[in-house]
């Protein structure tokens, strides 16, 4: 009877979020469910796991795919290409677009709000409900709201901030904009705050990427540092990450022995790339495990697909089976001036080239990859031996944060802190920080080069130093270009540059990455436009501007709306 009982809330849960025209709009929570269903953990955590399908839903999912990767120098038009999706490809975005509508997000922060609100009270009057339980049950649920805010301040810089939910028809949901530095503040808080009661590990290998672990927290809020400029805290909380990895690492290592498959770079835990197949020595395997499998060593947290459960946009964005490509292709400026090293075998875990001037996204679309890269020679006619299985349905997982992802962000915080250094008495100083990020930076790099069959490499083949360490821009550089090797399609790289952006004042450097996207009829135009700062954040939705008139549109976008008003 519980089961049914807790089944039926989830169903009234999401009737009252997905009902209305958005999430200003939200309708009271059943009197019936108020009444009758808050009464021991099982319903708490019920609720708990409908937040985590919230942002698993398709158009949360889609949209952090948008929103982080479309914009970028990464991608251009696909196969195809719906409009409004070219639209975006093509920075012409409107505020008539089904892509700026962000109220899929608001849905999880209503159901991690009803949560907090009720779990207290429920753990009351529940003698098997635990102190500890309840503080980790409200740790995911302020870290599924931080998450969604988290993409939502990203996307649009200012966005109402809602903390209770919608379960009283006597307060005022119709609010203005909060400004992204308080938003932003508020969730670090939070996210300190509750930390320390997150688990380590869940009782399932599954759930251990799947829910927010210390880790993954850990993982957001160097995120979030890295945003707010705050170099220490950026360090330090990618610090309590790493540690918490070597300690995994050296579980796995007692129990696997020799067949383990996880080794140290530079003394950072990492999936090996080179595995042993019945061929030789063949590279893929950290792919196959990461992208392929799920739930692996390095992930964090991810969204789990599968089982029934299909991943809403990969197959439509990146392509399916037969491999002609999605939505997208990977820009030139993706395939073929960012790959500097002839071993990198990310260039086949992320671009298929084919001898037209289409180059296919592969990251997510094959399951496995098994491939000989003994000649080092990054062309398609050098896929020798090279094996994949793409997959038969849209299933992978969708990777929020991943082990190396928290490296390269330590990196960053390292030269950045290092570039506030002046005068001849820093200059050791500085260099000790530039080698650290160096060395993080080349974790990374070293285990996307695997080892080849013949043996080890020469000098030549690996990142060097003395190349970077030259200047902290020339370093600065090198971090964020292996942030894009690593985590290209991702839905990384237009947050990259749009931090990179804000924090140097201007956006120099972002335009001299994705100018190349545009034509010469609309290069100008978008130039121009990229010079306002707000030009990185997209605008509101028409509708919700309407239906709440305390909410301001984006001012790169208030012409726009004008127009379309008067029309």
């Amino acid at each position: 009877m519980k089961k049914i009982k807790s089944l039926i809330c989830i169903i009234l849960v999401g009737l009252s979020v997905s009902s209305c025209k958005d999430f200003l709009t939200l309708m009271p929570l059943n009197d019936i469910v108020l009444e009758n269903f808050w009464t021991d953990m099982s319903d708490v955590e019920s609720v708990l796991l409908g937040s985590y399908a919230a942002l698993e839903s398709g158009d949360c999912a889609k949209r952090m795919l948008v929103w982080g990767e479309l914009r970028s120098d990464n991608v251009i038009a696909g196969s195809g290409t719906p409009e409004a999706i070219e639209q975006i490809l093509e920075d012409d975005i409107l505020s008539t677009s089904d892509y700026v509508k962000y109220k899929c997000f608001y849905d999880a922060i209503n159901r991690a709000n009803t949560v907090l609100h009720f779990a207290p009270s429920v753990q009351e009057n529940d003698p098997n409900y635990s102190f500890g339980e309840l503080k980790a049950n409200e740790a995911e649920a302020i870290a599924i709201r931080s998450l969604a805010y988290w993409y939502l301040i990203r996307a649009y810089k200012d966005v109402p901030y809602v903390t209770e939910p919608s379960i009283d028809d006597t307060k005022d949901f119709f609010i203005g904009q909060t400004p992204f530095d308080t938003i932003l503040n508020s969730l670090i808080s939070d996210l300190e705050g509750i930390k320390m009661y997150a688990p380590n590990k869940y009782p399932t290998e599954l759930a251990n990427t799947a829910r927010f672990t210390k880790a993954a927290i850990n993982a957001m809020l160097a995120d979030m540092y890295l945003w707010k400029g705050e170099w220490d805290s950026v360090i330090n909380r990618c610090a309590d990450v790493t540690k918490r990895k070597i300690e995994e690492y050296k579980e796995d290592l007692e129990k696997e022995g020799t067949s383990c498959m996880i080794d140290l770079y530079n003394g950072y835990p990492l999936i090996r790339e080179m595995f042993q197949s019945a061929s030789g020595a063949r590279m893929g395997y950290a792919y196959t495990e990461i992208f392929g499998s799920g739930n692996a060593f390095e992930i964090l947290f991810e969204l789990p697909y599968g089982s029934g459960a299909s991943n809403p946009f990969i197959g439509d964005f990146y392509g399916k089976k037969e491999l002609n490509g999605g939505y997208l292709k990977g820009s030139k400026m993706a395939s073929k001036d960012i790959w500097i090293q002839k071993y990198d075998g990310r260039y086949y875990q992320n671009i298929r080239s084919a001898k037209s001037d289409d180059d296919y996204i592969v990251k997510y679309v094959y399951e496995s990859l098994e491939f000989d890269l003994t000649s080092g020679a990054i062309e398609v006619t050098n896929q020798r031996k090279f094996k994949n299985s793409v997959r038969n349905n849209s299933e992978p997982n969708w990777i929020i944060y991943r082990y190396s992802d928290v490296l390269l962000m330590a990196a960053e915080a390292q030269v950045l802190k290092a570039k506030e250094l002046y005068g001849e008495a820093a200059s050791t100083q500085r260099d000790s920080m530039f080698q650290i990020a160096f060395k993080l930076v080349d974790a990374v790099n070293r285990r996307a080069l695997g080892q080849y069959s013949g043996g080890g490499y020469s000098a030549a083949d690996y990142l060097d130093y003395n190349k970077y360490a030259v200047s902290p821009d020339a370093m600065e550089e090198l971090v964020l270009d292996e942030r894009r090797r690593e985590l290209m399609f991702e839905g990384k790289r237009w947050f990259d540059l749009s931090r990179k952006s804000l924090r140097d004042g201007n956006t120099s450097y972002l335009w001299k990455k994705i100018e190349k996207k545009f034509d010469s009829s609309s290069s100008n135009a978008v130039r121009i436009k990229m010079t306002d700062l707000n030009a990185l954040f997209f605008p509101i939705y028409k509708d919700e501007i309407k239906i709440n008139d305390k909410l301001k549109q984006n001012p790169v976008y208030v012409e726009d709306e004008f127009i379309k008003k008067a029309e």
